[in-house]
């Protein structure tokens, strides 16, 4: 992952710009959400949680990174777990919403619809592999923001492979509808990921595409249509 990141280049919000205090937002139709402070404030976030770990970024730690006053920073994150969540929806490590769920918007050569979308999840995952390793971990030792997040964006994830499920492949669906096969393909993105961190992949998983490809491929396979 690249960790360079301009932290102190001058804007709006700036702790250094005239008017002092004022919000980040407040400049040339700047607003909390879609500014390009906000996601200066986001990739330095994700630059420093990578280094430190959740727990051990502090909003104060970010601020003064982003060369902003508290107040600007909570003008746009009023906690660390909005923050948070704010980072992992922009790097797409975890979408809140069924990403690419039209069939036809597949141009990929991977001949099969569920396999390009849980690729997609697989690889927006190891692009900032370092930071959902160190999420993850501290997800697991209870670290409370981690957790949350986790638990939040989790839910809402298998829920979204759920909507996709019963509207493209309805054959899947049980007695209990799709969630079962939600379940079990988030538990598939999220084992596959830990393979891979752990070092327990047995073949080359250098090429991560094609590796995120290559075990797509296998649980598509497994759950095809049945001629």
């Amino acid at each position: 992952m690249n960790s360079t990141v301009d932290f102190h280049r001058q804007d709006p919000g700036h702790a250094g710009s005239r008017g002092g205090g004022g919000h980040a937002g407040s400049g040339q139709g700047e607003g909390p959400t879609g500014s390009p402070t906000r996601g200066r404030i986001l990739q330095i976030a994700l630059t420093l949680m990578a280094q430190r770990g959740v727990d051990g970024t502090s909003m104060r730690d970010l601020a003064s990174a982003a060369g902003l006053n508290v107040a600007s920073l909570y003008h746009y994150f009023p906690s660390k777990r909005e923050l948070l969540e704010a980072v992992l929806v922009e790097h797409g490590i975890l979408p809140i919403h069924a990403p690419r769920p039209d069939p036809l918007e597949y141009t990929e050569d991977i001949n099969s619809p569920l396999a390009q979308l849980l690729a997609d999840i697989l690889v927006s995952m190891f692009k900032v592999e370092d930071f959902v390793r160190l999420m993850v971990g501290e997800a697991i030792r209870g670290e409370s923001t981690a957790r949350a997040v986790g638990l939040d964006l989790f839910s809402t994830f298998e829920a979204s492979i759920e909507e996709w499920v019963t509207k493209h492949r309805p054959d899947l669906c049980g007695a209990d509808g799709a969630g079962g096969v939600a379940r079990l393909l988030s538990a598939m993105v999220v084992g596959t990921f830990v393979q891979h961190a752990s070092g327990a992949v047995p073949e080359d998983s250098a090429d991560l595409v094609a590796f995120s490809m290559r075990r797509a491929r296998e649980a598509a396979d497994v759950l095809r249509p049945r001629e």
